[in-house]
This record gives structure tokens, sequence and C-alpha cells, in this order.
């Protein structure tokens, strides 16, 4: 069907407003230079470590004209200030726990974390684009509850393997719990947009990662009240010696820390408004 003349317009100064908007945001223009001047200050969320507060100056009349580009920015986040809106949230997704196979849930999800740096942002064009490069250093804790049951057999027992050795616990359920640890430094990469709202207002988008040689580390918690292990050389079962239970759960971990060792990028994704003197 034929497009009407009026129509035609419309959708012509429409696309017109949009492509000028994609060309301020990342080709930046004189007007939108000047505004980006002096000292700000923001907060925001990130999403791996909680309330997001930054700092930072940026002067768009330095001489040489090549300063004009860059800017310095102090960005601290921390989960304690939003903990229970977290905690909440995790709580909502891990409803009824989160099967992780072989009837093995996790459930009660803690998260606490932290991270600060010191940022240099370039802008290339002079406009509401940057790129950033600098150091951050952090911490990021995970607390899980593992849990374990046989639908609709309340008598059977809960079967599992640990290290290689075959264990049930007497009745259908099982409770243990688990931590993932990572402490990070290391310089950090990323890109971002500050978008003018008007009347010194930004809204600020980042996104980036930290290049660490730190990698996380994760502890289980196995209790061995009620657990049966399976004899190989008497093929019974026998109650759990302690330092048996204890030597599976570190092979265990040694294993799962050997995957995680490989894990060497902890990501960044910030989003909020900023003021501008």
């Amino acid at each position: 069907m034929p497009i009407d003349r009026k129509s035609y317009f419309l959708y012509d100064s429409f696309m017109k407003k949009i492509i000028s908007l994609v060309f301020m945001c990342f080709y930046g223009t004189s007007a939108y230079a000047d505004f980006l001047d002096g000292f700000y200050i923001g907060t925001g969320i990130s999403a791996t470590s909680g309330l997001n507060l930054i700092t930072g100056y940026h002067n768009a009349y330095t001489v040489p004209e090549w300063l004009r580009h860059f800017g310095l920015r102090i960005d601290f986040a921390a989960t304690d200030p939003v903990k229970s809106a977290i905690d909440s949230a995790i709580d909502s997704y891990m409803r009824d726990g989160r099967d992780v196979g072989d009837g093995v849930k996790i459930d009660d999800g803690k998260l606490d974390a932290w991270h600060g740096g010191v940022l240099l942002d370039y802008f290339p064009f002079a406009g509401a684009w940057r790129v950033s490069t600098g150091f951050i250093m952090g911490q990021s804790t995970l607390d899980s509850a593992i849990f374990g049951t046989v639908a609709q057999a309340p008598s059977q027992r809960f079967y599992f393997y640990l290290a290689g050795d075959h264990y049930y616990y007497n009745g259908n359920t099982f409770d243990g719990t688990s931590k993932i640890d990572w402490k990070y430094s290391g310089p950090y990469f990323g890109t971002g947009v500050d978008i003018e709202l008007g009347c010194g207002f930004d809204m600020y988008i980042d996104a980036g990662v930290i290049l660490t040689s730190q990698s996380a580390t994760m502890s289980i918690n196995v209790p061995h009240q009620q657990l049966y292990t399976y004899n190989k050389d008497t093929e019974t079962w026998v109650p759990v010696e302690i330092s048996k239970l204890t030597s599976d759960v570190a092979r265990a971990e040694q294993e799962a820390n050997r995957k995680l060792s490989d894990i060497r990028v902890y990501p960044m994704l910030k989003l909020g408004f900023l003021y501008r003197f």
C-alpha cells in the first residue's frame, strides 16, 4: 500500500531525529562538549557490586586541546546500602530452589560485594561516548544453601557422589552450604555514555571488565549427621568417617577451584544518574 505524503514527512522527520540523537551520542557536538565540563557526582546501581557512587572531573576548555578529550573518575560500589533489596530479589529468584541436577537444588543465596577504583576516561569525539581504563579492586562473596529431596518417595535414601565416593543420607533429604569468594584487582577496560537530561543532570551507562590474576574460590560444607558411605572392601554401607568426608570434600573443592581458576575476567555493568557543577 503506498505511503501518503503526510505519513512520509512524519516518518522522515522521525528518522532524522533518531539519526541526530545517535550522532550526538557517539560523535558529539561543540554544544554538548561545552556541557561536559567541571566536577560531577553521581549514584546508580552496579549489577555486580550494588549501590554505585562516582565523582569525577572533565574540563572542556583545557589547553592544549588534546587534553579536552580526557577526564578523571573515582568509582565505588557496595551491596550493604541495598542489601535487603538484593536479598529479596535473590530469594524471589530462588523460590522453591533452583535445580542443578540429580535432585540437588540451590537456595537462599546471599551476596556481599564491593569495589573501588580510579578511572581515566577518553572521549574520542568530545561527545557523550567514552572509553575508560584504570585500576579497580574489590570482593564478591556468594553464600547459598544446597539441599536435595527424592520427590514422592519419603522413605527412599538420598544418594550422591562426592569425589568419586558414594554417599547417602538416612532419609530422603540432605542440607549443605557452599560459598564462592572472589577477591580481585587489576586493570579495567570499558566503555560508556553520559546522556544529557538537562539542568546539569546526566544519565550514565558503563560496561566493562576487570582483568585480574586472582580467581574465585569455592568452599563446600556437607553435614555428617545421618550420613553413610559405601565401603568398597566390605561392599556394605557404613556410617561415614569424618576424616574420609573431609578428604572427599577437599578433593571436590580442589576440582571446582581448578575450573574456576580459568576465569580471570570480572564483569561490570552500571547504570545511574549524575549532576555536574
